[in-house]
């Protein structure tokens, strides 16, 4: 939250900006003739390799090299730091690139990334084309507003598809946006104007220090010339609020986000389909990845496959369900709701209770998922309903289970015959609503917070029924404990109805 008091920009670089280490590549092991991992920088490779490069370097004797020779060639590297220690409201990232290759097909730029405890504030790139031959250097950056909630920043490198990217000479500078002239009138009055949709409608406004909350937007303000511009202020006003759920959407993102589904939103990873198969002991089991964006086909479709698979598995079923909402990340509540309806049953899942007390019930019921009065989406044809009612049901969370995925975590927790294994959930459990803006950005905001069919309300992570380990990615599914439990929950039949035959 902003309060009174908040210290304007400081103008020195802090001692945290000091503290990040090689940002020119020349400190390399001593025991390596080519090493491949710069000391400081953790690397991520996929079809692609790290090289710290001796001969073509922008300064000094190095930079850093990242090579692919196959389209599906991938790979980052990052380094974090704490911005509690940044003295200052705005930091600019900067970095030199040299890229391009034979048949170069992929991009290559700069990342950055801000979170506060619970969620993710703020991620922007740069992408540069990659283009026959190798470019001269080129200098990018990209400038972060630091709102006083956040707790991590990472930035560092990307790259994607075909051919080389050399990387060099990283710089960090704290941007005083006391030396920026006022903004432009036309970004005056964009600001505002988000400002007061904040203020009608943000769940946390009454606990805000309007007066201090303005006048650090309007510092993110400074300099801004058009709307474009003016996204480091608007970003900079949802990251404050300090709710970890409300965010900024630019309007090349919502653009993009209408021409087809994705797996988040914010972050633009491509859809993932449902996927499910049958257990040892005749339990199904399902993975419900994130679902955001498309078209309302689109979202019509994705309910439609995940009841097609509930039927496909229910048809051998016969000692409960394994609902795996495991990094599932969120997005569009709607598809998955109606998608999972023959699980949770027809009827009120939960609600969404605004800060005065007023409650909407989101539903499912033969079809058709909605909220209030409201029906959001509705397969076509004839809905799915499962041999066995109510039957048992393992719901499994982690760090990374958020927004959209923790309402359906919510709406199973009060669900007869079910129980809850894992780790506890993000903690962004509010309801969000968007606010289209002039340019067609938009300001994501949480409105309302969420509780279950009993009443009970969910405000940061959900913690399951049973706790158990994360540390189970690289074993197969059956192998991981998380699953082991709940099997063996299932299979004991604790849950189980009369009809069911289930291993006991």
């Amino acid at each position: 939250m902003v309060h009174a008091g908040l210290s304007c920009l400081a103008i020195q670089s802090s001692a945290s900006l000091h503290a990040q280490i090689n940002l020119d590549f020349e400190t390399v092991p001593l025991d390596e003739t080519t090493p491949s991992s710069p000391p400081g920088w953790d690397v991520r490779d996929e079809d692609a390799a790290f090289e710290v490069d001796a001969l073509t370097r922008r300064s000094g004797a190095y930079s850093l090299l990242v090579t692919s020779t196959t389209e599906r060639g991938r790979a980052s590297f990052s380094q974090v730091l704490d911005p509690r220690n940044v003295h200052g409201e705005r930091v600019r990232v900067s970095a030199y690139l040299k890229a391009g290759g034979a048949n170069a097909t992929g991009t290559a730029g700069l990342r950055v990334r801000v979170e506060d405890d619970m969620s993710l504030i703020y991620i922007d790139r740069t992408q540069e084309a990659l283009a026959a031959g190798a470019s001269d250097w080129i200098r990018l950056e990209i400038e972060v507003p630091l709102a006083p909630t956040a707790t991590e920043f990472s930035f560092g490198g990307e790259f994607s598809g075909t051919g080389w990217a050399w990387f060099d000479d990283f710089t960090f500078d704290l941007v005083d946006t006391a030396t920026l002239p006022a903004p432009s009138p036309a970004a005056l009055r964009y600001v505002r104007y988000a400002l007061s949709v904040i203020e009608d409608n943000a769940f946390v406004r009454a606990e805000l220090d309007w007066s201090a909350y303005r006048a650090a937007v309007m510092r993110q303000a400074r300099g801004a010339v058009t709307v474009e511009d003016s996204y480091l202020a608007l970003r900079y006003a949802l990251g404050a609020l300090g709710d970890g759920h409300s965010h900024f959407r630019t309007a090349e993102r919502t653009a993009s986000l209408a021409d087809g589904p994705v797996e988040n939103a914010r972050t633009g990873r491509p859809p993932v389909a449902p996927r499910g198969n049958l257990l040892e002991g005749s339990i199904g089991y399902l993975r419900l990845p994130g679902f955001a964006g498309g078209s309302h086909m689109d979202r019509v479709e994705f309910a439609e496959d995940l009841q097609e698979l509930i039927a496909e598995l229910d048809a051998s079923t016969d000692c409960g369900w394994i609902v795996d909402l495991r990094g599932n990340r969120g997005g569009n509540l709607w598809p998955m709701l109606a998608g999972l309806g023959p699980l949770l049953g027809d009827g009120e899942a939960g609600a969404s209770v605004s800060p005065d007390g007023e409650r909407k019930s989101f539903w499912y019921d033969g079809g058709r998922a909605g909220l209030g009065d409201f029906v959001h989406l509705r397969v076509r044809g004839e809905p799915y309903r499962l041999r066995h009612a109510n039957a048992p049901v393992a719901v499994l969370t982690d760090e990374d289970t958020a927004s959209a995925a923790e309402i359906l975590a919510a709406a199973f927790a009060a669900r007869p015959q079910t129980r809850s294994f894992g780790e506890a959930t993000r903690g962004a459990t509010t309801g969000t609503r968007t606010f289209q803006l002039s340019d067609g950005a938009a300001l994501i905001l949480a409105v309302a917070n969420t509780s279950d069919r009993n009443g009970r309300i969910y405000s940061g992570p959900i913690s399951p029924d049973e706790i158990v380990s994360a540390a189970e990615s690289e074993l197969p599914l059956a192998a991981q404990p998380a699953v082991r439990t709940a099997h063996a929950w299932l299979e004991s039949g604790s849950g189980a109805l009369p009809s069911m035959s289930c291993s006991r």
